[in-house]
């Protein structure tokens, strides 16, 4: 049987949710037995370390959209690798777009991941409609995404699916635990991963003497909003609680050291950060966004709370600390869930399924 070829186009390598599943997807398809490509239209970054030697890696600094040179490096690549598949993720689908009407050699998957499921009414993205008819599939991350997008385009609402996140991470359960107790927020600075209603939080456990630390771990994408928060911290004084860091080259060790994880963002599709708390095997707290209440079983496997409420999470917060061994169970029954339900393996059967359909 000849060989699969896929090539994947995203933005950048930064530490971001879509970057994390273009590398956790680049390796699986590795893994699989597919030929891997992975093609970074503008930079790399930290999550270059985390593809398998084995995938292929191509850069074509983009600097702009109407950036000719690198739509024809981008070009030129694909009429050498000849791939059966594109997968496009988020933006990029654009430059794909353009692509297939050139080549159109290839089937066109597109990979929605767009974070603000709950408000697509003032996103509509509505060029996406004249756009569908050079995609021959639709990933999306949740199900809000999945009735937006079959409402908007109801004669293929066959070719779009939801298709669940998954983690790829290979942890070292040898690393110790920090000494002081350890809440992990991993998560870009952009006012929807919402900081701030967590530092709000640790404020009401600092005037309660709770012993505590949070590291907020991310990449700027709003240097104004990680201004915001660097200037709440001060104003609360709580700069030996809260450090506020930038994205971590190390997360499976960031993770194995810290006793519980964090989100507390105002919106969300289906945060790939959840999975690898789950992964991890830490406690979590997440306010009730997106897909992640089907993940937490509706809090059956984790804390979930409501957004933009820094009390009920400062009361998630000390339930951590007071009950962490009974949130160690729940943890330990989210991992094996996640493992289930949200596994590489799993994500590549229902990938098979949905790219073996295309005509």
């Amino acid at each position: 049987m000849k060989q699969k070829v896929i090539v994947q186009l995203v933005d950048t390598l930064d530490l971001g949710g879509t970057e994390r599943m273009s590398v956790n997807l680049a390796n699986t398809f590795q893994e699989q037995g597919w030929e891997s490509h992975l093609v970074v239209s503008r930079q790399s970054g930290g999550l270059q370390n985390y593809l398998n030697p084995e995938v292929q890696v191509h850069f074509l600094e983009k600097k702009s959209f109407k950036d000719l040179k690198a739509f024809w490096r981008l070009s030129k690549l694909t009429r050498k690798i000849k791939p059966d598949y594109i997968h496009a993720h988020s933006t990029s689908i654009y430059w794909a777009v353009l692509l297939k009407m050139l080549v159109g050699s290839f089937k066109l998957i597109w990979h929605d991941h767009f974070g603000l499921s709950d408000q697509l009414e003032e996103n509509k993205r509505s060029e996406m409609v004249i756009l569908s008819k050079w995609i021959d599939r639709f990933i999306v991350v949740n199900h809000k995404l999945l009735d937006y997008w079959q409402k908007l385009l109801p004669y293929r609402k066959n070719s779009i699916v939801y298709l669940s996140n998954f983690p790829y991470l290979k942890l070292n359960e040898s690393i110790q635990k920090l000494p002081q107790f350890t809440f992990l927020n991993l998560a870009n600075y952009r006012p929807q991963k919402d900081q701030l209603t967590l530092i709000e939080s640790c404020k009401i456990l600092d005037n309660e003497g709770f012993d505590f630390r949070v590291l907020l771990v991310g990449q700027q994408v709003d240097s104004n909003w990680e201004t915001q928060i660097k200037q709440k911290i001060s104003e609360y004084s709580l700069q030996e609680k809260v450090r506020v860091n930038g994205p971590s080259e190390d997360v499976t060790s960031l993770l194995a050291e810290v006793h519980v994880g964090v989100l507390s963002s105002e919106s969300e599709g289906l945060p790939v950060s959840l999975l690898e708390y789950g992964l991890a095997k830490l406690p979590v707290i997440c306010t009730d966004v997106g897909n992640c209440a089907e993940v937490l079983k509706s809090g059956e496997l984790g804390q979930l709370v409501k957004v933009k409420d820094p009390k009920l999470l400062a009361e998630a917060m000390k339930h951590s600390i007071n009950n962490y061994e009974e949130e160690v169970g729940k943890a330990q029954q989210l991992n094996q869930y996640v493992l289930e339900e949200y596994g590489a393996l799993k994500f590549f059967e229902s990938y098979q399924k949905l790219v073996g359909a295309v005509k």
